[in-house]
């Protein structure tokens, strides 16, 4: 199979970089990022850096050490405890800037130990089009785009994913659990859990793929499917509203607009 022209460009950015920490969450993009790194450079060049917080929603501790394993690809997984920083529980406009911040921090000081100095990560260009305060933080610390640095947008990753044999090239986005809650109301572990809790309930007995379930001012839940998901939602309310009840929500909606990516970027009372 002959290399797409971005390919190329790609394989010298990272050769021009290596050896490379990749900031790993599992997703599709890191995923992509990662086993491209892999084939392109020698082994003893990549490794993966997984920050694990309580941000981070559904499986991706364990999803991240498959896919190391499945690519034979070093993986070191790094808790950090963001929520131990006020500026990141305020959950102000830039909350993503601090804890982006720490994630790298921490994930750049153990990339040094390990004798690597450059830090990578899934940037790419369909990022520019939203608010991201975490950008900044990773322009202060020097972290590299390498998809970004050679034009690639969403749509070509997939490509390259679905070209290099990758399983979860269709990989829907998992955003921070923090992306749950308006921007000025503060963040704390039990409602974290409350809402990962929700969303795996919904996906997991009601069969409610991409979900997100906002806190909203006295603890409603206030439901976002896509469209093709909403008349299904509707029709199980009352069992829903049940479960979500017994996780200490006080009631909740279905919002009838639909999911919307960012919807909680805007501080409250604004």
């Amino acid at each position: 199979m002959r290399p797409l022209p971005e390919e190329l460009r790609l394989a010298e950015i990272l050769r021009s970089s290596a050896p490379v920490g990749i900031a790993f969450s599992g997703g599709a993009d890191s995923t992509a990022l990662a086993v491209f790194a892999a084939r392109h450079l020698n082994p003893r060049e990549v490794l993966l850096i997984h920050a694990s917080t309580v941000l981070v929603p559904g499986r991706e501790g364990a999803l991240v050490r498959e896919i190391a394993g499945t690519y034979s690809i070093p993986l070191k997984i790094v808790p950090v405890d963001v929520l131990a920083d006020p500026a990141v529980r305020a959950n102000d406009s830039l909350r993503c800037y601090y804890c982006k911040k720490h994630l790298m921090n921490e994930s750049l000081r153990v990339l040094r130990e390990a004798g690597f100095s450059v830090l990578c990560d899934g940037a790419n260009t369909d990022d520019l089009g939203d608010w991201r305060p975490g950008m900044k933080a990773a322009a202060e610390l020097g972290v590299r785009h390498p998809f970004l640095e050679a034009g690639l947008g969403k749509r070509r990753i997939r490509l390259i994913a679905r070209r290099l044999g990758i399983a979860n090239w269709m990989m829907p986005p998992s955003a921070c659990a923090a992306s749950r809650f308006p921007c000025g109301m503060p963040l704390d572990e039990t409602g974290i859990e409350r809402v990962v809790k929700a969303e795996r309930i919904l996906a997991e007995r009601f069969y409610v793929p991409d979900v997100r379930v906002r806190t909203l001012p006295g603890l409603l839940a206030s439901i976002e499917v896509k469209p093709l998901q909403l008349r299904r939602v509707i029709r199980l309310e009352q069992k829903i509203r049940k479960e979500l009840l017994e996780l200490g929500f006080q009631n909740m909606e279905i919002n009838r607009a639909g999911y919307r990516r960012g919807a909680m970027n805007i501080p409250t009372g604004k």
